[in-house]
């Protein structure tokens, strides 16, 4: 099957898994402002300040598929949403008597998220619509936030994510604002710091702050964990400007970054990524290395940190912007001289067409296989099965040349390891120069080698035990030279 530049590495690693570690984060529900469909509570006094809010259920954003290269079809830029999670109504000044309280700390009850936010919103367009400066109600707001004193971790962080920014976003001539806005009671620590980040739109002629949208968190969540603003400017050389934020989020072993990057035009926030951008334990460079203007995100990193991960190795991510989104636009693994490695590098060669470079690493792997790791005990099974596939990967390249005899000289090769005992792949390379002797076609040889394994799948897995981070192999790549079949193909 044609190899793609994320060839070993599934959606699912890369987005559920984050989502399956975060910690999870409650909120609840505060009095609207005004009256509204939500019964209010005794703790928030009310104001004139917001009309009824909406709390309508904001839906979460779907499952996006595998980032893969783009091609060269224009794409129109993502559409942009109406937040349901934005006070609506006229807005006016609060009264001389306003007097802010602290609203009680969130704990919502699943999908009643969308009516504690847009209250919360509420309450800090009111204070910024009193006669307190922006620094005023981010002092207020942090003073808030702080847990009770015998809960209090690593508070110190806390006015490193609390902020706010202004620029022309909209290009209107007059400044917006940027706010991360902490949720009350929760604080910071190393693995939550919960914030709300909001788009105001500020008149100069009110001299009001009127809110404008929520920008999402991490894959769908609505908070979003250690917010830093990386950059307000002409990310992806549009000639407009653009909006890009960076978060951390961890669960019991490992951390995440992610970034959001998006535009707000006076109306409706646009999100510019194609889908989720993040890694775990990343080193992130932001730059034009391709010299377009525009910024171009690379990450290197993704090695989780739990023994549960399994086998697994760095790599590299860049997203480019192409086609209308921030895309993924290349994957590439870090080099690795273990055999299991040096198998699937080999394919991914093949299924590129690179010849010498897969018989490169496919002979490395037959010639010294060196198991140093101790991360499955199985090793008389998944000895053999590696560098016998690594043989076949082998043989393949000689195939490609029409050379039978080393095609032979390298399956005889494998079998002296005194380790290799007789398993799916011997029968599968013996195959495969069976069908090249009938056929003169290797790519008919290939898929009458695969089919050999496909028959047997529980016998040509490579290790009895896989990490939730270990890169794998599926049945239809065991030949890399056809086209991709349709539907779930086992995995090795």
């Amino acid at each position: 099957m044609a190899a793609t530049t994320n060839h070993f590495r599934s959606s699912c690693t890369r987005w559920i898994l984050p989502l399956i570690l975060l910690i999870p984060l409650g909120c609840g529900p505060l009095a609207s402002l005004t009256p509204s469909p939500v019964p209010p509570t005794a703790t928030t006094p009310p104001t004139e300040t917001l009309a009824p809010t909406n709390t309508s259920t904001p839906v979460p954003p779907t499952d996006t598929p595998t980032p893969v290269p783009p091609t060269a079809t224009a794409t129109a830029e993502p559409t942009p949403t109406v937040d349901p999670l934005v006070p609506t109504g006229t807005i006016t000044p609060p009264a001389q008597s306003f007097s802010p309280t602290p609203p009680p700390p969130p704990d919502i009850p699943e999908n009643e998220e969308e009516t504690w936010v847009p209250t919360y919103v509420a309450l800090v367009t009111a204070m910024l619509n009193s006669s307190r400066s922006v620094q005023q109600v981010l002092d207020t707001l942090m003073t808030w936030s702080l847990p009770p004193e015998e809960e209090r971790i690593g508070e110190n962080e806390l006015p490193s994510f609390v902020w706010a920014e202004s620029a022309d976003f909209d290009s209107d001539g007059q400044d917006e604002w940027l706010m991360s806005l902490p949720v009350p009671e929760r604080g910071c620590g190393v693995t939550w710091c919960p914030m709300y980040g909001v788009v105001f739109e500020y008149s100069p002629e009110d001299d009001l702050f009127r809110p404008g949208h929520v920008i999402r968190g991490a894959p769908l969540e609505i908070q979003m964990q250690h917010p830093e603003l990386r950059r307000i400017e002409d990310i992806n050389a549009d000639g407009k400007t653009e909006v890009l934020l960076q978060q951390r989020w961890c669960g019991a072993h490992t951390c995440f970054t992610g970034l959001t990057v998006g535009r707000w035009d006076g109306a409706m926030w646009h999100d510019l990524a194609e889908g989720p951008i993040s890694q775990a334990y990343t080193d992130l460079t932001i730059e034009d290395s391709d010299g377009d203007g525009a910024l171009e995100f690379t990450m290197h990193g993704g090695t989780f940190g739990s023994v549960g991960a399994g086998l697994q190795r760095a790599y590299t991510l860049v997203y480019d912007w192409v086609d209308g989104a921030y895309r993924l636009v290349e994957e590439t693994p870090d080099p690795s001289d273990h055999p299991y490695y040096l198998m699937l590098d080999a394919n991914a060669a093949l299924a590129e067409g690179n010849w010498d470079r897969a018989l490169e690493l496919a002979t490395q792997a037959v010639e010294n296989p060196l198991f140093e790791d101790l991360i499955a005990p199985e090793e008389e099974v998944r000895k053999p099965r590696i560098v016998g596939y690594a043989a076949v990967e082998a043989m393949l390249v000689y195939a490609h040349r029409g050379d039978v005899e080393q095609m032979e000289a390298v399956l005889a090769q494998a079998r002296e390891h005194v380790f290799f005992q007789p398993n799916i792949y011997t029968e599968a390379a013996q195959r495969l120069i069976g069908a090249y002797q009938e056929s003169g076609d290797v790519v008919r040889a290939c898929a009458a080698m695969e089919d050999v394994v496909a028959q047997r799948p529980d016998e040509a897995v490579f290790f009895q035990w896989y990490g939730y981070n270990t890169a794998r192999l599926t049945v239809d790549q065991i030949c890399p030279l056809d086209e991709p079949t349709e539907g779930d193909s086992p995995q090795l």
